[in-house]
């Protein structure tokens, strides 16, 4: 038998064994020609039809369907047919199949009625041409000959070998969430792949023979689909091209004040030719829409990112804010005549607004025009490992256990991890349970588990969707039941719309700023050589900074010492793998302490601004046109073919490289070592666009931190809320430039840190056990006026979600502080205050008598201590050093360090992490953070400091002697003598 159909793959989600890669494998090694498979989606079908296609097989694709509780599954005779499919798979997700939706999309489809449901035959065997009766034994055959004689051989595939049934069942138990506890008995209708031998008698000719006759009517070819994007109407129906180019000149003449040049006007004029000869004059147009409906609308909108921002349109159409000409910026980069591939414009939007645009195209283009792209969360190695140690029982402990040993992002399998890894190996191998685990987890790893959606990607088409690809809905949101990598070849082009947290605290520092203080800060017009901003970059001040926040990033910072906007794009380039080789180079070059040289002097002009190494992609495609004479399209045919190594490019572009430069008057020997540089720098390089663009957000963000700091603080604690570990970062730092966290009030706080005259106030969504929801609540009851007392508050709120664990986190928290009560008064009168709520919630406060509340003695500093850092996850203002420092006249707070360098201090801190190394010679030393109320350092132990003091411990507070030092910019205590205090 070398025909099968009705195969479910493993893209049913959990519900089936075999792989698109295991069938075709089964297929080849089995003689198969003809594949039929029919999931509840169409997921797979792309990916089977190309993988059956590379192999000679010939692919059936199907679509299994529920109506009235019976299957049916559809075929598709050819492409109008596999579009029916695409119909009814759309309606699936909107909604339950009905028979009229079988009967509306049957031209051009095969349905096959399984044994199970004959009794659907009757509704559509008089009104379907092309349908057949499945059956899975000759019992089930009989059966059905009594009907008709259009029965086929059909059973239910689920799994490739007999042995595996089992199997299936474990799977089934993780889609359900069950364990083998709950003894689940699944009744398996269904047949191995490969079926014993004894099957082979009970097949029937009629049921094989009826395959064929329903395979030969399968002739399914995908055609060569063109690029489909929504039309974008524009005024007096003037044709795209034309349109975009009189927007351009209209653009171009703003963004120059009118003072347009030759250049400018080449530039342009380039541009618009290739736009328009590659067709893409529609696609600007519709992303110039979106763009401008967020500007119109107030929304922040990224500078650019990526190639696009090589692009003088884009910047004339608004849709970049960076001029290309001025950075030196290529235009080849992000659209190349000499190689046809899709445009890519992403857009950077704050990530709050990033629904409120995408409903925009969906409403102007059509729900059905506008969609998601489809991703797969999978069964990998961790995950395998989990899901089915949760079906065995076992205990968490030993899972974590074994999972510690899978390396965090190992792309291994877990067959390679068990080969390679000794320790996973020895864990497993001790334990049965395990044992058996492992066996099942590496039969099903890699498998399909859930549905989501990329983090960014939207598609637009000029047409409904579904008349290219499967759809499914998340929420209210369409998604492409095919995943990105298929879509470019169906005529659809990704856009990114990306949302950026960091867009969304910019946006609202201005909006601060203008409601504070009046002033209107247009963020495109923040200039990008201010000194203060300069400064920020050059003593690693970048703490919340965009791409400048890791300690990597700002020991390289306060190595260069940059003192232009130009150093910062440098960094960006260079502060990453590959490129990072260069790096002390660059610095020694720019600080004169290694000279600059170029092996030809024509590369000086390219390489000067870079101190003579290749850092950009742009600047290997600007040596192939100086030396070799190369167009900027055939340069960067070249960069792309040396930075993936396509070797029969190469051989190609050597020769070709090398005859340019002689022609140009470049020995063959200077041509070959010019070819060989960007050989091997092309690895390196790295998008001068892209680049430019991230530098432009993390200067203006490092400007409004040099110059509006309050303001920056408040939304930078904002954006991580319920992050301890970050707040007490960001705190420390703000309190180190005399900025103070003013205590939570429940008459003051909102859901976000707010900016005050004299500090920044913490806001009640931040205290422990309280969150949005019930400070929401909070809010919205005292909008009509402040609360008065504690049971005005609790009769205004009683009604909400004020739980007595609320009441008792609001009172640690200090939120009442303002109505005069201390912290162990409430709490002695809790009782009376929650029988006040209690009554409040059914009677008139005006009714209800306030009880006297019994004045009783502050708990001790210690406890208050304990309840603060319970609540807020960090010290806020009370720090356990502080009543020590109060005792110990020399010592210095910690930001007062960089005024005692070289010098020897006394300083009281709370150890808040520890880090013990080996040095080469085999000595044991340590690092610690330590802190206090003002801000954090840190201090080394060299080793025999540490032999004196080797039980130091994260909680400890310590009185530390040392020196000040620096490392890289950064001061440092060098520990002489530690005295433990508590």
């Amino acid at each position: 038998m070398n025909q099968i159909l009705n195969i479910e793959t493993n893209y049913s989600l959990l519900s089936s064994l075999i792989s698109i890669d295991s069938l075709i494998s089964y297929a080849k090694e089995n003689g198969i020609t003809v594949l039929g498979i029919n999931d509840p989606n169409l997921f797979a079908c792309l990916e089977f039809y190309k993988a059956c296609q590379k192999e000679n097989i010939k692919p059936v694709i199907g679509l299994s369907m529920t109506i009235d509780g019976g299957e049916i599954i559809a075929y598709a005779k050819n492409y109008a047919g596999y579009k029916g499919l695409l119909k009814l798979s759309s309606i699936l997700c909107e909604r339950d199949i009905q028979m009229e939706d079988v009967l509306k999309y049957q031209e051009n489809l095969i349905f096959l009625i399984p044994f199970a449901n004959m009794r659907t035959w009757n509704t559509l065997s008089n009104k379907v041409m092309d349908i057949y009766l499945a059956y899975q034994d000759l019992e089930e055959a009989k059966e059905e000959l009594l009907l008709t004689d259009k029965v086929v051989f059909a059973p239910k595939r689920l799994y490739i070998k007999d042995n595996e049934r089992e199997l299936l069942e474990y799977l089934y138990c993780i889609r359900d969430g069950k364990t083998i506890a709950d003894h689940p008995s699944y009744n398996i209708h269904a047949l191995p792949l490969e079926l014993p031998n004894e099957m082979h008698h009970y097949t029937g000719k009629t049921g094989l023979k009826n395959i064929e006759v329903i395979t030969s009517m399968i002739n399914l070819e995908f055609p060569k689909y063109e690029l489909s994007l929504p039309i974008y109407e524009t005024k007096d129906r003037v044709p795209a091209p034309e349109y975009l180019r009189m927007l351009c000149q209209k653009g171009i003449y703003k963004r120059r004040s009118g003072a347009v040049t030759e250049k400018d006007k080449e530039r342009l004029e380039y541009e618009l030719s290739v736009i328009e000869k590659m067709g893409f004059a529609n696609y600007f147009l519709v992303v110039y829409d979106f763009i401008r409906y967020a500007k119109q609308n107030g929304i922040l909108v990224g500078p650019g990112r990526g190639s696009a921002a090589g692009s003088l349109v884009a910047y004339c159409l608004g849709i970049t804010e960076i001029d290309p000409l001025q950075y030196d910026l290529l235009f080849e980069r992000f659209l190349n005549p000499e190689r046809i591939t899709m445009p890519d414009i992403d857009t950077d939007i704050p990530d709050v607004y990033r629904d409120q645009i995408i409903d925009y195209v969906k409403d102007k283009y059509g729900h059905k025009k506008v969609a998601g792209i489809v991703t797969f969360g999978t069964l990998a190695a961790k995950q395998a490992i989990r899901d089915v140690s949760r079906v065995f029982n076992i205990p968490l402990y030993k899972v974590d256990s074994v999972c510690k040993e899978i390396p965090a992002m190992s792309k291994e399998s877990l067959k390679e991890i068990y080969q390679k890894n000794e320790r996973f190996r020895q864990k497993i191998d001790q334990d049965d349970s395990l044992k058996k685990m492992l066996k099942v987890a590496m039969r099903i790893e890699g498998f399909p588990r859930h549905t989501s959606s990329h983090a960014a990607g939207i598609v637009m088409s000029q047409v409904e969707l579904d008349e290219l690809v499967p759809l499914i809905k998340s929420d209210d949101m369409y998604l492409t039941g095919y995943t990105m990598n298929y879509l470019e070849e169906l005529g659809l082009l990704k856009m990114d719309f990306l949302g950026i947290t960091n867009l969304t605290t910019i946006m609202n520092i201005l909006k601060d700023i203008e409601t504070y203080e009046g002033k209107k800060i247009n963020f495109n017009h923040i200039p990008l050589d201010d000194k203060d901003t300069i400064r920020i970059f050059q003593t690693a001040d970048t703490t919340g900074i965009f791409q400048f926040e890791s300690a990597g990033m700002k020991n390289f910072l306060r190595n260069l010492k940059a003192d232009s906007f130009d150093d910062i794009v440098a960094a960006i380039a260079l502060f990453r793998p590959g490129p990072a080789v260069n790096i002390d180079s660059y610095i020694r070059r720019k600080h004169k302490e290694e000279p600059v040289t170029y092996i030809d002097p024509s590369l000086e002009n390219i390489l000067k601004s870079t101190n003579g190494i290749i850092i950009y992609q742009e600047q290997i495609m600007q040596i192939a046109n100086v030396v070799a004479g190369y167009s900027f399209g055939e340069a960067d045919v070249l960069r792309r073919a040396m930075s993936k190594k396509k070797m029969d490019v190469l051989k190609k572009e050597e020769p070709k490289f090398i005859s340019g430069a002689i022609h140009r008057g470049y020995q063959e020997a200077k041509a070959k070592e010019i070819f060989d540089l960007i050989l091997r720098f092309a690895n390196y390089g790295f998008n001068k666009s892209h680049s430019v663009a991230y530098s432009v957000v993390a200067f203006k963000m490092a400007y409004l931190k040099a110059h509006y700091t309050k303001y920056f603080y408040s939304n930078l604690l904002s954006g991580v809320i319920g992050n301890d570990n970050k707040t007490r970062e960001y705190i420390n730092e703000a309190k180190a430039r005399h900025l103070a966290i003013l205590p939570p009030d429940i008459n003051l706080s909102g859901i976000r840190y707010i900016p005050e005259s004299d500090g920044i106030r913490y806001p009640l969504s931040a205290i422990h056990n309280v969150g949005i929801v019930t400070s929401e609540e909070i809010i919205k009851a005292r909008n009509d006026h402040p609360f008065q007392d504690i049971f005005d508050f609790a009769s205004r709120t009683a009604s909400r979600s004020l739980t007595r664990k609320v009441m008792e986190t609001l009172i640690d928290a200090g939120c009442f502080k303002s109505f005069h009560y201390n912290t162990a008064t409430l709490y002695y009168n809790l009782d009376a205050i929650m029988n006040y709520v209690d009554l409040a919630k059914d009677l008139n406060p005006e009714f209800i008598m306030k009880p006297e509340l019994e004045i009783v003695s502050e708990y001790p500093k210690e406890v208050l201590l304990v309840k603060e850092k319970e609540t807020f996850g960090i010290y806020l203002n009370n720090h356990p050093t502080t009543s020590y420092l109060k005792q110990t006249p020399n010592a210095i707070h910690l930001t007062d360090t960089p005024n005692y360098f070289n010098k020897i201090v006394t300083t009281i801190v709370l150890v808040d992490n520890t880090k013990q190394i080996t040095t080469k010679k085999g000595d044991a030393m340590m690092f610690l953070t330590g802190s206090d109320e003002s801000g954090s350092m840190e201090f080394t132990l060299f080793p025999k400091v540490f032999a004196i003091y080797p039980d130091i411990q994260k909680g400890m507070i310590l009185k530390i002697i040392g020196n000040v030092e620096k490392r890289l910019d950064q001061y440092q205590i060098i520990v002489r003598k530690i005295e433990p205090i508590s």
